[in-house]
């Protein structure tokens, strides 16, 4: 069995211990007679509510949300997604506002010294993918000037001040840039290693 078949297992046997009962596990989901997803858990609460749950090792992201979504819909049932936590703000205001009910597992909460394994293996390949889509999007939003300010400075205030940007500009130009990377937790360091790695890149091509 996989992990991601294990780690449903576990979070089965943890929703009954909270009460749930577990219908059914892996359901297809049809529409018009096509499958178009599949459900990981059906189970009913003390209060006759059945939910469609989706399980995540990791964490959840606008798509999965919108996917328990959809699925719960088309199995007329209530979404519910149980993972580690949410991939940012969006994901979140959207399980919000859709009514998905989310349950937050521990990131302590591990089956084996495997899966943990696998699970730091998948986090670091949602970085690297996160990271590399901000990279093909950095050449669009920093020209010369603001990279060699960027590079010798270690806060968002240093550059506003290189710049010679007022508060209210300063403002303006992180909260543009945040919106061109999709980010709006976007940190100084990640933004600077960004460009530091976006550097790295083009002197390898030109090279």
């Amino acid at each position: 069995m996989n992990i991601g078949k294990r780690f449903e297992d576990y979070v089965a046997e943890l929703l009954s211990s909270l009460g749930f009962q577990i219908l059914d596990k892996r359901v297809k989901v049809y529409l018009n007679g096509v499958e178009v997803g599949e459900v990981d858990l059906i189970a009913v609460d003390n209060n006759g509510q059945r939910y469609a749950i989706e399980v995540k090792s990791g964490k959840i992201d606008v798509t999965g949300v919108r996917q328990a979504y959809v699925n719960a819909i088309l199995l007329n049932a209530k979404p519910m997604i149980i993972a580690r936590g949410f991939s940012n703000d969006s994901a979140k205001i959207l399980a919000e506002n859709l009514g998905v009910k989310t349950i937050i597992l521990d990131d302590v909460i591990v089956l084996r010294t495997d899966e943990l394994k696998t699970v730091i293996k998948q986090a670091i390949y949602e970085i690297l993918n996160e990271l590399f889509e901000d990279l093909l999007k950095i050449p669009n939003i920093v020209d010369n000037d603001l990279v060699k300010v960027a590079i010798n400075c270690n806060d968002w205030k240093c550059i506003c001040d290189e710049l010679g940007y007022s508060d209210i500009e300063c403002g303006n130009f992180i909260r543009k840039i945040k919106e061109q990377l999709n980010s709006s937790s976007l940190s100084y360091l990640k933004f600077k290693v960004l460009i530091k790695i976006a550097q790295l890149v083009a002197k390898l091509f030109n090279s």
